[in-house]
Formats: structure tokens, sequence, C-alpha cells
């Protein structure tokens, strides 16, 4: 009886022509991503020995990602000692423009931190992770992360993506 129940339930998928959903093969990301923050529009927030720093910037995109974003950070600085500092940034990032030459919208996390000893991150280097998280138009079946690096305000990006 099981047997016969099996028969049709084959034949239906046959007809129907399920297929797999495939991710397309990772690819290299790499380029550069330049940033300017407003500076006039940051608000700052203290909490013991630690320091929020909040604000916006406009970033543009070259290489794997041609277009430009609107961003909103916080960098957090915790001072651990005397001259002794933690810093670490987490950054949203909503992307308009091509990803290998597809358009649409996406949005980004990226987090990092800098070499810096002291609470102005402005002179220091810079490293952390990206991860894309969503995205709209013909990037809506992007999935990517990766790796970034460089003094501020010029950062170079590398990592992986593909396409569904």
């Amino acid at each position: 009886m099981k047997r016969l129940l099996l028969i049709p339930l084959v034949l239906c998928v046959l007809m129907l022509g399920v297929t797999a959903a495939v991710a397309g093969p990772p690819e290299e990301a790499s380029g550069d991503w330049t940033y300017v923050p407003d500076l006039g529009g940051l608000t700052f927030r203290t909490a013991g020995n630690t320091t929020f720093v909040y604000g916006t910037e406009v970033s543009t995109f070259t290489g794997t990602f041609v277009g430009t974003s609107d961003d909103e950070f916080v960098v957090v600085c915790h001072q651990e000692g005397p001259e002794s500092f933690m810093n670490f940034v987490k950054i949203t990032i909503d992307f308009t423009g091509e990803v290998d030459g597809r358009a649409g919208d996406l949005t980004m996390k990226a987090t990092g931190k800098p070499d810096s000893t002291t609470c102005d991150p402005s002179g220091a280097i810079w490293s952390g992770k990206w991860v894309v998280l969503g995205g709209t138009g013909e990037l809506a079946d992007l999935h990517g992360h990766g790796a970034w690096m460089g003094p501020s305000f010029d950062l170079d990006y590398t990592g992986k993506i593909h396409f569904n």
C-alpha cells in the first residue's frame, strides 16, 4: 500500500519540474571604500570610563562594489587605564549601486577597531569585518563577507561574494 502512494508522489514531483536551489560559486571581491563623516552631526555620550560617539557618514565604493552609501556608526572608546584605551566601531551601511555589474540597494554591517592608543581614532589604521545582510533589485540574492583595513577615511576591502 505504501508503494502505491509513493508512485503518484514521485510522478507529481517529476511533472512539476522541482529543482534544488543552488548558490553560485563564490567570487573574490575587492576595492576601495572612502568615507566622509558629518562632523557637525556627531553625538557624544559617556557612561563611566566609556565614551560613545554616534554619527553618520557618506561613503563611496569602487572595485567590485561601485556606488555610494549613507552610513550610521557608533565608535566606542573605553579607557582601561591612565594611558590605555580600547576602541571599536559598528557601522550600518545602506549602499546603492552595482556589485559585479548588477544594480540595486543593499544593507551591510561592518565592525572594526583601530590601532589607536587614544580616543582620537582619526590618525589610526583601522581593520575589521563586513557582511551583506540583504538587498533589493538585482542585489536581492547577493551574499558576501570579508575584511577591510586602512587609515581613517580611505579603506581597502576584500572578501567573497556570490549570487543565488
